[in-house]
Protein backbone atom coordinates (compact mmCIF):
# COMPACT_ATOMS: atom_id res chain seq x y z
CA UNK A 1 0.00 0.00 0.00
CA UNK A 2 2.79 2.43 0.91
CA UNK A 3 4.57 1.58 -2.32
CA UNK A 4 1.45 2.42 -4.36
CA UNK A 5 1.23 5.82 -2.65
CA UNK A 6 4.88 6.49 -3.32
CA UNK A 7 4.49 5.52 -6.98
CA UNK A 8 1.48 7.84 -7.36
CA UNK A 9 3.34 10.79 -5.80
CA UNK A 10 6.33 10.16 -8.05
CA UNK A 11 4.05 9.87 -11.07
CA UNK A 12 2.30 13.18 -10.28
CA UNK A 13 5.64 14.91 -9.81
CA UNK A 14 7.06 13.59 -13.10
CA UNK A 15 3.86 14.24 -15.05
CA UNK A 16 3.66 17.75 -13.66
CA UNK A 17 7.24 18.47 -14.70
CA UNK A 18 6.69 17.19 -18.24
CA UNK A 19 3.36 18.98 -18.54
CA UNK A 20 5.05 22.27 -17.67
CA UNK A 21 8.00 21.59 -19.99
CA UNK A 22 6.10 20.48 -23.09
CA UNK A 23 2.56 21.84 -22.70
CA UNK A 24 1.55 19.81 -25.73
CA UNK A 25 -1.82 18.92 -24.29
CA UNK A 26 -3.38 15.58 -23.53
CA UNK A 27 -4.09 12.77 -25.94
CA UNK A 28 -7.21 10.62 -25.60
CA UNK A 29 -5.08 7.48 -25.29
CA UNK A 30 -3.55 8.90 -22.10
CA UNK A 31 -7.03 9.34 -20.67
CA UNK A 32 -7.88 5.74 -21.52
CA UNK A 33 -4.74 4.38 -19.90
CA UNK A 34 -5.33 6.32 -16.72
CA UNK A 35 -9.00 5.28 -16.61
CA UNK A 36 -8.01 1.61 -16.78
CA UNK A 37 -5.42 2.12 -14.05
CA UNK A 38 -8.02 3.86 -11.89
CA UNK A 39 -10.23 0.81 -12.23
CA UNK A 40 -7.38 -1.57 -11.37
CA UNK A 41 -6.26 0.49 -8.38
CA UNK A 42 -9.75 0.78 -6.92
CA UNK A 43 -11.07 -2.73 -7.37
CA UNK A 44 -12.54 -4.56 -4.41
CA UNK A 45 -14.28 -7.84 -3.69
CA UNK A 46 -17.98 -7.87 -2.85
CA UNK A 47 -19.80 -10.30 -0.53
CA UNK A 48 -20.31 -12.71 -3.44
CA UNK A 49 -16.60 -12.81 -4.22
CA UNK A 50 -16.88 -10.75 -7.42
CA UNK A 51 -14.27 -8.14 -8.25
CA UNK A 52 -16.09 -4.81 -8.29
CA UNK A 53 -14.69 -1.62 -9.84
CA UNK A 54 -15.91 2.00 -9.92
CA UNK A 55 -18.49 2.79 -12.57
CA UNK A 56 -18.52 6.60 -12.51
CA UNK A 57 -15.49 8.61 -13.47
CA UNK A 58 -14.77 12.34 -13.61
CA UNK A 59 -11.85 13.40 -15.78
CA UNK A 60 -10.55 16.69 -14.40
CA UNK A 61 -8.88 18.77 -17.10
CA UNK A 62 -7.36 22.22 -17.28
CA UNK A 63 -9.57 24.70 -19.10
CA UNK A 64 -7.27 24.82 -22.15
CA UNK A 65 -7.33 21.02 -22.49
CA UNK A 66 -11.10 20.90 -22.01
CA UNK A 67 -11.46 23.44 -24.81
CA UNK A 68 -9.35 21.24 -27.10
CA UNK A 69 -11.78 18.37 -26.51
CA UNK A 70 -14.96 20.49 -26.57
CA UNK A 71 -16.09 19.48 -30.06
CA UNK A 72 -15.63 15.76 -29.40
CA UNK A 73 -16.36 15.67 -25.67
CA UNK A 74 -19.53 13.57 -25.80
CA UNK A 75 -18.05 11.01 -28.19
CA UNK A 76 -14.83 10.90 -26.15
CA UNK A 77 -16.85 10.27 -22.99
CA UNK A 78 -18.69 7.41 -24.73
CA UNK A 79 -15.43 5.94 -26.04
CA UNK A 80 -13.82 6.08 -22.61
CA UNK A 81 -16.87 4.42 -21.04
CA UNK A 82 -16.67 1.68 -23.66
CA UNK A 83 -12.95 1.24 -22.95
CA UNK A 84 -13.83 0.81 -19.26
CA UNK A 85 -16.48 -1.81 -20.08
CA UNK A 86 -14.05 -3.65 -22.36
CA UNK A 87 -11.32 -3.67 -19.72
CA UNK A 88 -13.83 -4.95 -17.16
CA UNK A 89 -14.80 -7.81 -19.48
CA UNK A 90 -11.17 -8.70 -20.08
CA UNK A 91 -10.33 -8.71 -16.36
CA UNK A 92 -13.57 -10.26 -15.08
CA UNK A 93 -14.59 -7.11 -13.22
CA UNK A 94 -18.19 -6.13 -12.52
CA UNK A 95 -19.79 -2.72 -12.09
CA UNK A 96 -22.45 -1.84 -9.53
CA UNK A 97 -24.31 0.28 -12.09
CA UNK A 98 -24.02 1.82 -15.55
CA UNK A 99 -20.62 3.19 -16.56
CA UNK A 100 -20.33 6.94 -17.04
CA UNK A 101 -17.38 9.18 -17.82
CA UNK A 102 -17.58 12.97 -17.64
CA UNK A 103 -14.98 15.51 -18.72
CA UNK A 104 -14.84 18.42 -16.30
CA UNK A 105 -12.85 21.63 -16.06
CA UNK A 106 -10.79 21.88 -12.90
CA UNK A 107 -8.93 24.95 -11.76
CA UNK A 108 -6.52 22.63 -9.92
CA UNK A 109 -5.16 21.17 -13.16
CA UNK A 110 -2.49 22.74 -15.32
CA UNK A 111 -2.45 22.45 -19.09
CA UNK A 112 -1.22 19.00 -20.04
CA UNK A 113 -2.11 17.46 -16.67
CA UNK A 114 -5.29 15.72 -15.60
CA UNK A 115 -6.76 13.56 -12.88
CA UNK A 116 -9.40 10.85 -12.98
CA UNK A 117 -11.63 10.48 -9.97
CA UNK A 118 -13.53 7.21 -9.74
Amino acid sequence: MALKGFERRLERMVEGTFARMFRSGIRPVELGRRLVREMDDNRSVDVRGRTVVPNQFSVELAEADAERFAEVASSLERELAEAAREHARDEGYVFMGPVSVHLEVSERQRTGAFQIVG
